[in-house]
Formats: C-alpha cells, structure tokens, sequence
C-alpha cells in the first residue's frame, strides 16, 4: 500500500518529466481518458450531438501532442548534454507550438456540434466550448500538470451540471420562432391580423418582425417566446381564428 502511495505522489508531483517512460506515458493517457470520458457521459446523458467516445478521444489526443512536444523537449536537453550547447543551439523547438495547433484545430468538432434548432434557436455552444476545454485539459494531462487537469475537470462538471439548474431557474431564454398564418379570404385579412395580435398578446408573447403578403393572404410572424409557452398551443389559437387556412411553424 505505501508503493502505491509514493508511486501517485511521485505522479501527481511531476511537472516537467526527466524522462517519458513507459509507466508516465500509460498513466497520463489513462488519465485522459478518465477524465475526457468523466465530461464525455454528462453529455451523452444529455444525449448531445458530441458525447463519451468523442470526448475521451478528444482528451487522448490532445495528451498524445502535448507528450510528443515533451518528448522533443527531452531529446534537445540530451543533444546539449552530450553534444554542447552550440549543436543544441541549432534545433530550436517551442514548447507551445504543437498544443496551440491542438486548441485552434479542435474548432472544427465544435463547430460540427452547433446546430440550428427550431426557429433561430442555436443549440450546441455548450457542447462545443465543452470538447474545446477537454482538449485543454488533455493537453495539461500530457505535459504532466494532473493537479490543474484534475481540478479543471472537476470546475466542468460544476458548470455543466449545477449551474444548468440554476440557469434554468433563473434565467428564463426567449427563443425566436416564426409563424405562418394563411387566411381563406384576402379581403378579411386586416380583422385576422388584429385577432393573431389578440392571441400573442394575451399569452405575453413578443412579434419582432410581421411579413405580410396581402395577395396572397400570408402573413409570418417572427415572435419572442418565453417560459411555459408551447409551440402547438400557438398554432391551435391561431388556427382558431375565422377565415384561417391553416397555421405553420417555419
């Protein structure tokens, strides 16, 4: 027991490796997926577009990059100790090089994750912002920084458990959604309007933008929708009124 002890206390106190063995190199990309795969289930719980298995790959990539890096910076302090400084002077490498690849690169399964949902409705941001802070983390894991890794993981689920209820309690998203209302008779169309104003009104509904198409007898509602107020119920209401063909969502 007290093996084991020492050996996560030598671990967990490593920062810059004097060497990449084969134990350190097993450890930190165990922990990468420990931790990714931790970030990972609370999104496929969620069932989001980006879940476990990515997550984890994300976080083991990112370790692999930062490792390699780490292991360059190795064979240069060698070169110096066995060949001098002057050769070691030639072959330059930057310590942050290959882990900023790594964070711009990440982008594009983040973008992939961010959808339009119904309306103008965006869905994905925290999903995408998610993998983009795994593949920090895995980059942390892989220079050795468990201590930072550990706890940025820990702060994560926080955010994205925790503070979703509170964001649900407190702060009450609007989502923009558009209605369409096709009228019988053009020639009523000016009483259906004031009745489709009627209607969002008393369910405290904003419009934000009215696109009439009197010929026609179409008119699209762009509105504001918060709370309790559901989709069908609108539609019913609209379809309520006289002289209404039928009523859409778009």
């Amino acid at each position: 027991m007290p093996n084991i002890l020492e050996m996560i206390d030598k671990f967990l106190n490593l920062k810059f490796a004097g060497e990449l063995t084969v134990e350190v190199v097993c450890f930190r990309l165990v922990l990468a997926i420990i931790l990714g795969g931790i970030v990972g289930y609370e999104r496929e719980k969620n069932n989001r577009p980006a879940g476990f298995r990515t997550h984890i790959l994300v976080c083991f990539g990112a370790a692999i990059v930062s490792m390699i890096q780490d292991q360059l910076r190795l064979n240069i302090l060698d070169l110096a100790r066995t060949e001098g400084s002057a050769v070691a002077s030639v072959i330059k490498t930057d310590l942050g090089r290959l882990g900023a690849q790594v964070i711009s690169g990440v982008g594009f399964l983040g973008a992939g994750s961010i959808m339009k949902e119904k309306g103008e409705t965006i869905g994905g941001l925290t999903t995408a912002a998610g993998i983009w802070a795994t593949a920090c983390v895995g980059l942390g894991i892989g220079w050795g920084f468990y201590n930072i890794a550990i706890v940025a993981i820990l702060f994560m689920i926080i955010i994205m458990v925790s503070l979703k209820r509170v964001e649900s309690k407190f702060v009450k998203k609007s989502r923009l959604l558009k209605f369409e209302v096709k009228f019988f008779d053009s020639d009523d169309f000016a009483n259906g309007l004031i009745e489709a104003y009627e209607i969002f009104r008393q369910k405290s509904i904003k419009i934000s933008e009215i696109d009439k198409y009197q010929d026609e007898g179409i008119v699209t509602f762009t509105v504001s929708m918060k709370g309790r107020n559901n989709i069908s119920d609108v539609v019913v209401s609209l379809s309520s009124i006289k002289n209404v063909e039928y009523v859409r969502d778009v």
